[in-house]
């Protein structure tokens, strides 16, 4: 820092770079973000300093550059005293391009696909999960950028989903528990617990709070026909969609549907949401996908005379996702195991016949929340730079 000065009209400090450039620091945010030990906790990475106690009008009596430019402190009128690191305020600049470079970060760097992905298929070595962190997070930014990741090399036995969720975070526990069983079994809970055909589709989306990802492990196939599962970029059908019938774009993006689902399993459940089927984010920018046939409840809280233009979306959209284009096959093999995000990626399956042999997966879940916290620790650890 070269100088500074107090802008009274501006209610900002404004602080003049060595490099050149100006930025300008408003009043009440240098207040409420004092580093001291009295108004911050740097342990817990907390403010200690509550807005009950916080006069949002106050305005510093002095400024000044320290420590040969690289320390800023302010003075306030109850004689306290506030310092910044040159390198902290430049990370919270309020200009333009900084708050441009911010809201960057924040978006996700969405890789769209379709069939031809099946010939760029997205791999991870699952020894290598477990014991290299440049590997794990190589994996986890594949599944927030494509959203699609195969895992091979993983042993054919129960255990496995826990032993890679733990190297992120945890396995989410879902009404079918911690981990779920896919074999074809009497009086299934779920559609999924038979060797019927299931429809492309998004996992649990009845929940309030979605799973952000969901893991497939192959521990025994069958034999002959069938089991193979589709995988759709539910993204990229939404846009296609968008292009093709605006009009069903609109009614996915803006109308909620029911989803419940209800039975026996961990513990008995009766689970329900109310949701669009295509949601947005801010930015107008495809966020998440919910999508399932079985889970779509009856009831529909529209008049009747919306119902049919609700349908014909639905179809449109349906449509699109089984276009060859879009569709990857892949008939999973024991020791390999699939992730994807749930929220974005839908699969099915082929019905298969259980004369010819077994079927034997593993399910679970994780959050994205606690994704991203571990690819954040992961970049910082490994000093990894955008």
């Amino acid at each position: 820092m070269e100088r500074v000065r107090l802008n009274e009209a501006g209610r900002v400090v404004e602080v003049e770079w060595s490099g050149g450039g100006v930025s300008r620091f408003p009043y009440v945010w240098l207040r409420d973000n004092c580093q001291c030990q009295q108004c911050f906790n740097p342990d817990s990475h907390g403010r200690l300093l509550l807005m009950a106690d916080l006069d949002v009008r106050i305005s510093p009596v002095r400024a000044a550059v320290q420590a040969a430019g690289s320390l800023l402190t302010v003075d306030w009128p109850d004689g306290h005293q506030s310092q910044y690191d040159w390198p902290w305020l430049k990370a919270r600049c309020f200009s333009t391009p900084a708050l441009e470079k911010r809201a960057g970060d924040w978006q996700r760097k969405t890789r769209l696909w379709g069939a031809e992905l099946a010939d760029d298929f997205p791999t991870a070595d699952f020894p290598a999960l477990l014991t290299d962190d440049r590997a794990l997070y190589d994996f986890l930014f594949l599944l927030d950028s494509v959203g699609l990741v195969l895992v091979q090399n993983v042993p054919c036995e129960v255990g496995q989903l826990d032993r890679l969720a733990n190297r992120v975070a945890f396995l989410k526990l879902t009404n079918y528990g911690k981990e779920f069983v896919v074999m074809s079994k009497p009086n299934p809970s779920n559609v999924a617990y038979t060797s019927v055909k299931l429809g492309l589709h998004t996992d649990l989306p009845y929940y309030n709070y979605t799973p952000g990802v969901q893991m497939l492990q192959c521990i025994e196939q069958c034999k002959g026909e069938g089991g193979d599962n589709y995988l759709v970029d539910g993204f990229n059908a939404a846009y296609q969609l968008k292009e093709e019938n605006p009009e069903a774009f609109r009614l996915l993006t803006t109308v909620k549907v029911n989803f419940q689902n209800k039975g026996t399993d961990y513990h008995r459940f009766f689970l329900r949401e109310r949701r669009t089927i295509i949601s947005l984010d801010d930015q107008g920018k495809v966020k998440s996908v919910n999508f399932n046939d079985p889970a779509r409840d009856s009831i529909l809280d529209l008049r009747e005379d919306q119902v049919q233009s609700l349908y014909d979306a639905l179809k449109a959209y349906n449509t699109i996702m089984y276009l060859p284009k879009n569709c990857v096959r892949h008939k999973m093999e024991a020791g390999e195991m699939l992730a994807f995000n749930n929220t974005r990626t839908l699969h099915g399956r082929i019905a298969f016949s259980q004369t010819s042999g077994s079927r034997h997966l593993q399910g679970g879940y994780l959050d994205w929340d606690e994704i991203h916290s571990r690819m954040r620790v992961l970049k910082t650890d490994l000093g990894i730079q955008d």
